[in-house]
C-alpha cells in the first residue's frame, strides 16, 4: 500500500509538472484566444447578429454557417440562437446549418489549434466546419421542401431553454430590437466591465478547467498506454481509424480549445490527424450535455437527422483529411 501510494504521489507530481511546462510553452495562444473569445461575448448582440440572417434560403444557409463557425458561442449560445432562428420561422435548412457548423469552430478555437497542434490542422478544422454545416444545410433544405419529414418538429415556445453545462443563464430567444448599426470601436467604447466578466467565464471557468483536465490525461496517456496502441487504434494504417475516432467522440464532450493537448498528445503517439479530425468533430456536437439541450427545442427527426450528419460529417471530413494531408506530403 505505501508503495501504490508514493507510485500515485510520482505520478501526480510529474503530472503537474507537465502540466506547467506545457501552460508556460502555449500560453499566448491560450490567452490570446480568451481574449478573441471574451471580446466577442462582450461586444456582439446575439439579436442583431440573427436579424443579419435573411429569410431566402440560399442566403439563410451560407449566413448560418457563417455565423456558426466565426463566432465563439458554445452550447448555449447555440442553443439561444437556434431558439431564436426558430421563433423567427427560419427554414430548417438554416438552423440546421447553424447546429452544425456552431460547435465545431470558432475564433479562439482556431487560434488555439493553430498556435499548438498546427496551421494545417486548424485549417482542416476550419474547412470541415463550413462543409458540414453547407452541406447539412441544403441536405436539410431539400429534406423540407420535397417531404413531410421536419412538418411540426420544433418544440419553440417563449419559455426559457434549460441550461447546460456551459454556464449560460438564460437560453431565451432576446426580442427583436432595431438598431442604429454596429457602433464604431475605440477605446473608450470598449466594454471594460463586460470583457473582465467574460473573461472569468469564458477563460476560468470554461477554458481553462477542461484544457487543465485534457493535459493531464494527454499525460496519462503518453505514460501508460503504449504506443503500438495508438497507433493500431488511430494510425495510418488502420483503414478504420477515423470511423473508431468518430463513435469514440459521441458520448463525450470535447471543444476545440480544451481538447488540444489530448489531441496533440495522441498525434504525437502516431494518431492520425484524419481520426482527430473526426474525433473532434463528434465530441464537440454530440455529447450528452449538447444533445439535451437540442432535444429540449428541437424533436426527435431533426435531431436524429443532426446526430447523423455530424457522424457522417465526421467520418467524410477525418478521410478527406488524410487524403489531402497525404497528396500535399
Amino acid at each position: 500500500m505505501p508503495q501504490l501510494m508514493n507510485e500515485i504521489a510520482s505520478v501526480t507530481a510529474q503530472m503537474a509538472v507537465d502540466v506547467i511546462a506545457h501552460y508556460r510553452s502555449n500560453w499566448i495562444p491560450l490567452c490570446l484566444a480568451i481574449l478573441v473569445a471574451a471580446a466577442m461575448r462582450a461586444h456582439l448582440d446575439p439579436a442583431r447578429i440573427r436579424l443579419k440572417v435573411s429569410r431566402r434560403p440560399h442566403l439563410a444557409i451560407w449566413g448560418s454557417v457563417a455565423l456558426g463557425a466565426f463566432t465563439p458561442l458554445c452550447a448555449c449560445g447555440t442553443a439561444a440562437t437556434v431558439v431564436g432562428m426558430l421563433g423567427a420561422a427560419l427554414p430548417w435548412g438554416a438552423v440546421m446549418a447553424f447546429l452544425t457548423s456552431s460547435p465545431l469552430m470558432s475564433p479562439d478555437g482556431f487560434i488555439m489549434l493553430a498556435g499548438v497542434v498546427g496551421m494545417p490542422f486548424a485549417a482542416g478544422m476550419l474547412v470541415s466546419s463550413i462543409a458540414i454545416g453547407l452541406g447539412s444545410g441544403y441536405l436539410t433544405h431539400a429534406i423540407e421542401t420535397r417531404t413531410t419529414f421536419l412538418r411540426g418538429q420544433s418544440r419553440f415556445t417563449l419559455a426559457p431553454v434549460p441550461s447546460c453545462a456551459c454556464g449560460t443563464a438564460s437560453l431565451a430567444p432576446s426580442a427583436p430590437t432595431t438598431s442604429a448599426g454596429p457602433r464604431r470601436l475605440t477605446w473608450r467604447s470598449i466594454e471594460w466591465k463586460a470583457m473582465g466578466q467574460a473573461i472569468v467565464d469564458v477563460g476560468l471557468r470554461q477554458m481553462l478547467p477542461f484544457y487543465t483536465l485534457f493535459l493531464a490525461i494527454g499525460f496519462l496517456i503518453n505514460r501508460f498506454v503504449p504506443t503500438s496502441v495508438i497507433v493500431g487504434l488511430f494510425g495510418d494504417g488502420n483503414v478504420a481509424a477515423v470511423p473508431i475516432a468518430a463513435l469514440i467522440g459521441l458520448p463525450l464532450y470535447v471543444t476545440g480549445e480544451s481538447a488540444v493537448p489530448l489531441v496533440r498528445s495522441l498525434l504525437a503517439e502516431g494518431a492520425s490527424g484524419g481520426a482527430m479530425i473526426a474525433f473532434m468533430i463528434t465530441g464537440a456536437a454530440t455529447s450528452a450535455w449538447v444533445i439535451a439541450g437540442f432535444a429540449s427545442f428541437i424533436k426527435a427527426r431533426p435531431l436524429a437527422l443532426y446526430v447523423g450528419l455530424i457522424l457522417v460529417g465526421g467520418i467524410a471530413s477525418g478521410y478527406a483529411y488524410d487524403l489531402a494531408i497525404a497528396f500535399f506530403n
